[in-house]
């Protein structure tokens, strides 16, 4: 039978009041909780950001310095450097065993960090270094929340600003696909941190942007800047982020429009000025793998491969909404985590693609080939295979603009409707799953894999410096991602009114 869907009350153009403060509030304790449950060096490779990040305050401090006997050494503080090694890896092994080498001041060598091998730009661990002190445990807290404030005050200010259809475009695709590799990265000592944000707000302010061609307004000039140090952020962060700077800048240029960009001048200067400093920023940095050096693999580089690293791929996105493991590849997450994500990804996916106007499909178009096409790309060149190498927390920033771009409504003012009930199920879902996915994170640095998750007589081995017991972290976790999730969904459902009430009312109108 027929039905109806109308449009919530509420003013065009304009988030609803309080929404664009306690959403990003939600996300900020959701962070912070994520920063309280892991020890120092739990994310991947933390080894060599922490000793970028110490030797970056300095390389002639009481924690980093420059082995005397050779240049190309750091001598850097093993309290710092081995922090995770007695318990990466190895799952069962909880993170108490990494409090006896908390006071441990010793310079050990090192070759592993940046100032060396210049994997990564330096713009990322340069701000961390602000937060370096005495106290390594602390320090890597305060880094940690530095990251979730610089999101969440970003997030703000993008739902202050931005029309409704952009903001909330931005917000869902950030609840869909950060959850819970996004969650995890966020507060973290990761230029990932950056990586993985940057790339979508800078989607949001800069198609915001380009629909605004009064300078004289206070707004604009807002906008302005949320674009410019989510661009900044990008290229500080990864070298990968620089080239997905590119991607979004194209992506949203046909969003907006020719006739439109043709208008506002000055806003698409602005824009694709940031994404030529992305390209360049990309082009003038040697890349991992670059060069005319041998393979990082040793697969053969025909057909053969690139069909099999395509059939592969999803592999690559199921492991961003869960089904790969956090931290150092050790900490598994139950099945019910991937699957929630894999089904509310494809729902809104569908409803996106329901509402497909000649630029969204142009736009969303590039953005599932940016997904598709870069990690094939690289994996082909270098002989590598899906599973080397190419880790799902590269593609979480593409998967977030194409989520991002399906989820752009009918007009910029409004945000995309889907029916009530089912944004109510997913909303309810990826909050159960976030909680839960962050209860197992916790879990295998309290107690380690060799006690129940759910083991009732569980104690705490580990705890975090601050002194926080578990289960308050947990419990605030769990009202926070609950708000994050309900608050970035609800305003896509739409009131579907009751069939036969419908049919009556266009009757009358007859």
């Amino acid at each position: 039978m027929p039905t109806e869907i109308t449009r919530e009350h509420a003013s065009p153009g304009r988030v609803a009041r309080w929404m664009w403060l306690w959403i990003p509030l939600a996300l900020l304790l959701t962070g912070v909780g994520w920063a309280l449950s892991s020890p120092v060096g739990s994310a991947p490779d933390d080894d060599y950001h922490l000793a970028s990040i110490w030797c970056a305050a300095g390389e002639d401090t009481e924690s980093c310095q420059i082995d005397p006997a050779d240049d190309s050494v750091r001598l850097v503080a093993a309290n710092v450097v081995r922090a995770s090694d007695c318990y990466r890896f190895d799952a069962s092994v909880n993170a108490s065993c990494a409090q006896a080498l908390t006071a441990d001041t010793r310079l050990v060598p090192t070759t592993h960090l940046n100032q060396v091998e210049g994997l990564y730009p330096t713009g990322f661990y340069r701000v961390m270094s602000l937060a370096v002190s005495d106290d390594v445990e602390r320090s890597v807290l305060g880094m940690r929340v530095l990251n979730a404030v610089i999101v969440s005050a970003l997030l703000a200010l993008l739902l202050r600003t931005v029309p409704r259809g952009i903001a909330f475009a931005t917000t869902a695709a950030l609840a869909v696909t950060f959850m819970p590799l996004g969650l995890f990265l966020l507060a973290s000592t990761s230029p990932s941190s950056w990586a993985v944000s940057a790339i979508l707000l800078y989607w949001g302010f800069a198609l915001a942007l380009l629909h605004r061609h009064e300078w004289r307004s206070r707004r604009t000039w807002l906008i302005a800047a949320g674009a410019l140090v989510s661009a900044l952020m990008a290229v500080n962060s990864r070298v990968d982020s620089a080239a997905f700077l590119v991607v979004a800048t194209t992506i949203v240029v046909i969003l907006a429009g020719l006739r439109r960009a043709r208008r506002n001048l000055v806003s698409s200067g602005v824009v694709l000025g940031l994404g030529v400093v992305g390209l360049l920023s990309y082009l003038g940095f040697a890349t991992p793998g670059g060069g005319g050096g041998p393979t990082m693999g040793t697969a053969d580089q025909g057909a053969g491969l690139l069909l099999t690293n395509l059939v592969q791929l999803p592999v690559l996105i199921r492991g961003v909404v869960g089904d790969a493991a956090l931290g150092w590849n050790d900490t598994a997450l139950p099945p019910l985590v991937p699957a929630v994500g894999v089904l509310v990804l494809g729902g809104l996916a569908w409803a996106g693609l329901s509402t497909l106007t000649a630029r969204k499909s142009w736009a969303a178009s590039i953005a599932l080939l940016a997904l598709v096409v870069i990690p094939l790309w690289f994996l082909q060149k270098e002989g590598l295979g899906v599973g080397e190498v190419v880790q799902p927390r590269y593609l979480l920033p593409l998967l977030s603009l194409l989520m991002a771009t399906l989820l752009l409504g009918p007009g910029m003012d409004s945000p995309l409707r889907v029916p009530r009930v089912p944004v109510r199920w997913a909303a309810a879902g990826l909050s159960v799953a976030g909680v839960l996915a962050f209860w197992a994170n916790a879990h295998r640095y309290a107690a380690g894999s060799e006690v129940g998750i759910f083991d009732p007589g569980m104690v705490p081995a580990w705890t975090s410096t601050t002194g926080i017991p578990l289960v308050a972290t947990t419990v605030a976790v769990a009202v926070s991602t609950t708000a994050f999730m309900w608050g970035s969904l609800h305003p896509l459902s739409a009131v579907t009114a009751i069939p036969c009430l419908s049919a009556i009312r266009r009757s009358t109108q007859r």
